[in-house]
């Protein structure tokens, strides 16, 4: 077996994040077993590295995230959130750490995922939440988050996306397009609108030495490597894209309604087609009661209210959006079409 080269884009955003996102599809042309399409990289080497993407996986179209083990790790990564068919474990090899592996969900070529992670800190540790969009479904999920030991860690290196062929199957053509990629910053987005190219040989590779392309078309950078896939003339082993992106992600504010404001507590529905929920907080008559980051709650239990009083319940989605919604509380369930906008700080 021979393998194709690894081939990587290194985006400019080498300053401290705390989210960052990419888009990827794989034509139909271009998919092939054992390969990895990584979307995004980060930290590598350093403390919170980690990488996330998709695989032609032999058992499956997968999706994946992981973290590596800190050197001196006084407590263990743990996941405190597995989504629906996302299974958990340990991997060792190019350095240990925990692995989120996701069959169920699934992935179909010629179709665009935006893949999303986010970091806070939390209880002096530091949280990483992934999740992923279906563009053709208009469906999100909530992958994983992870409990990483370390207080106040972020995106802190410049991002790469790379495709790899992992086996040994050099002699088919794979092929990766990525669009849509963003980190956010403390003075706001950047996009990642420069892609540096590079070839690695990971031996035994010889045979598809001179396998491999870069580029961009349309609105994308693409990747390919192996079969009888040809580099564009001048290309070199390294070189320098740019592409005309948007100045910062187009995703909606989060969507959701009020199902329920009682004397006993208030509830909330966020639609999967709806960017999804990062923080909440809820307040009554203009005092905050509730204020959390917890992603999948919908629910707060209340005390010392009245029917009439008014509660509000703010949700922050997963790229700074907010949305608010206001109820006046009565003895049965309802529901609040009214919205309004509302800043968000960053964490």
């Amino acid at each position: 077996m021979s393998r194709a080269p690894s081939i990587w884009y290194h985006y400019q955003d080498n300053f401290p994040g705390d989210i960052i996102q990419q888009s990827v599809c794989v034509p139909e042309d271009g998919a092939t077993v054992d390969t990895y399409y990584c979307c995004m990289q980060w930290n590598a080497g350093l403390l919170g590295g980690g990488y996330c993407g998709i695989q032609d996986h032999p058992q499956g179209k997968a999706f994946i995230y992981s973290l590596w083990d800190p050197a001196q790790a006084k407590q263990p990564i743990t996941a405190v959130y597995a989504g629906e068919g996302t299974e958990i474990s340990h991997f060792g090899g190019e350095g240990t750490g925990l692995h989120a592996f996701n069959l169920s969900l699934g992935w179909q070529t010629d179709n665009w995922y935006t893949l999303v992670s986010r970091v806070w800190p939390y209880k002096e540790h530091t949280y990483y939440g992934f999740w992923v969009h279906d563009q053709t479904q208009k469906k999100w999920n909530h992958v994983v988050t992870m409990d990483f030991p370390y207080s106040n860690v972020q995106f802190s290196t410049s991002t790469g996306s790379f495709v790899e062929d992992w086996v040994g199957t050099g002699n088919n053509a794979r092929r990766a397009f990525y669009r849509s990629g963003f980190k956010r910053q403390i003075k706001g987005w950047y996009p990642f609108s420069v892609g540096t190219f590079s070839v690695v040989m990971e031996p035994p590779s010889a045979k598809h030495a001179h396998n491999y392309d870069a580029g961009t078309i349309k609105d994308y950078f693409y990747l390919a490597s192996g079969g009888d896939i040809k580099p564009t003339p001048g290309i070199g082993t390294s070189h320098t894209f740019h592409l005309s992106t948007a100045r910062e992600p187009k995703e909606p504010y989060i969507d959701f309604a009020i199902t329920k404001a009682s004397p006993s507590g208030v509830a909330w529905v966020v639609p999967s087609s709806s960017t999804p929920q990062f923080r909440f907080s809820v307040s009554v008559g203009g005092r905050t009661v509730a204020s959390d980051i917890q992603p999948e709650v919908r629910s707060q239990a209340l005390t010392g209210c009245d029917p009439g009083d008014v509660v509000t319940v703010t949700l922050e989605d997963i790229m700074g959006g907010c949305e608010e919604r206001s109820v006046k509380i009565s003895d049965v369930s309802c529901r609040c079409p009214g919205a309004m906008k509302v800043s968000c700080s960053i964490v």
